[in-house]
């Protein structure tokens, strides 16, 4: 942590004295310097110290000093920026709010960020207009910001633009519109984008979106079973190369697979199996781990060990082969991994029925690695795309 202030270091402080005078000269100075370096540290403190800045600032702030944030608000940060969002609530009126507004209009960026949560807890309908026009901003931070407020105003007026933009063939148009509905927090949008997520080129992506705008209690509540599985499966599939590490804890990943443990299907045990090889592999080669904090290391390290001593029951997720072309298509790569020609039975079955030649040359992958025979004719005849073909001729 690199703070560059007295006023900064100080508000961090052990000392409650020292700590609450840094936060009246912060304020009453409009020390900008503090309040920037502050934000850009934000991602090293401890949550508790980031609670006593905000309070501390919270208590330094009053109706003579408020104009303070409107120079801090230049600063957007989701921790220390709880600073700002709380003093615009506490301190709301007719005249802040007509301020705030402005802001959509010359302030900057980060401003329009505030202003948009801002009125997340100030329902004027003057703030519509402008919480549409950057409902789909590039800055991911405005547009989520809006979509929210958006959702609690019950505005349809974005969402409906979202709702044909799904249509576009331009996935990252899509994408956007994927982000905004999850961000809008409509519940049956949520279910639809979970539904639809398997053939997104961005499933991963609208996992992890997902995962961070929606608590774990809140996603039990909201999707079935099958829901639940097709968005974990996204995000256990998505370790280590696509996801991240550090999000374990910020996924609750541990949280996630417990509730796979209590439940005995194939799907759940398929996602489990992949949990277990997946963490397995990240512990046992350091080019995974070298740059994680501790307690991030020590997470996984935990998550593997919970993984290790559960009991899988391997053979059911043969089941998996004859569902969605996707679920069938992890299944084979489980089945490899596992290295288990036990499911030779399934594997022919499967290569026999599909016309998938996608699932044809996973078949036949799968087919050499165990030793289990195919007749390469069934396939040949089946594929009609010549890349598809000649990769699938590569396994014989």
């Amino acid at each position: 942590m690199n703070l560059t202030t007295q006023n900064a270091k100080n508000l961090i402080s052990k000392d409650n004295e020292a700590s609450k005078k840094a936060a009246q000269d912060i304020v009453n100075n409009i020390d900008i310097k503090s309040f920037q370096t502050l934000c850009e540290n934000s991602q090293y403190m401890f949550d508790f110290v980031i609670d006593k800045v905000v309070k501390n600032l919270i208590l330094a702030t009053n109706t003579n000093n408020l104009k303070a944030t409107f120079e801090f608000s230049k600063f957007y940060d989701t921790q220390i920026g709880e600073y700002v969002n709380q003093a615009w609530q506490r301190f709301a009126n007719e005249e802040l709010t007509d301020k705030i507004l402005e802001f959509f209009e010359t302030g900057s960026e980060e401003q329009k960020i505030y202003a948009a949560k801002y009125f997340e807890k100030i329902n004027d309908p003057l703030a519509l207009e402008w919480l549409n026009k950057y409902a789909f901003s590039e800055n991911e931070s405005l547009s989520s910001a809006c979509a929210f407020t958006l959702g609690i105003f019950n505005d349809e007026t974005s969402r409906n633009k979202a709702l044909l933009m799904l249509n576009d063939n331009d996935e990252f148009a899509k994408f956007s519109a994927i982000k905004f509905l999850i961000n809008y927090s409509r519940k049956e949008d949520l279910k639809f984008v979970i539904n639809t997520m398997e053939n997104c080129a961005f499933s991963t992506n609208i996992a992890q979106e997902i995962l961070y705008t929606h608590d774990i209690n809140t996603l039990k509540d909201t999707l079935n079973e099958d829901e639940f599985l097709k968005l974990t499966d996204e995000i256990i599939s998505g370790y280590p190369e696509d996801i991240p590490l550090d999000t374990v804890l910020d996924f609750n990943i541990t949280e996630l697979l417990e509730i796979l443990n209590r439940n005995k299907n194939s799907y759940a045990t398929r996602i489990l199996t992949d949990a277990k090889n997946i963490f397995g592999l990240i512990i046992s080669d350091t080019i995974y781990t070298y740059d994680l904090t501790k307690e991030h290391l020590r997470a996984i390290k935990n998550l593997n060990n919970m993984l290790q001593n559960i009991n899988i029951d391997v053979l059911t997720i043969k089941n998996e082969l004859f569902k969605t072309p996707k679920r069938a298509q992890r299944a084979l790569n489980t089945i490899m991994t596992l290295n288990n020609n036990t499911f030779c039975n399934e594997v022919q079955k499967l290569y026999s029925r599909t016309n998938s030649p996608t699932l044809l040359c996973e078949c036949a992958r799968v087919a050499k690695a165990l030793d289990i025979i195919l007749d390469k004719n069934t396939g040949l005849n089946k594929i009609s795309d010549n890349n598809a073909k000649e990769l699938f001729k590569s396994y014989f």
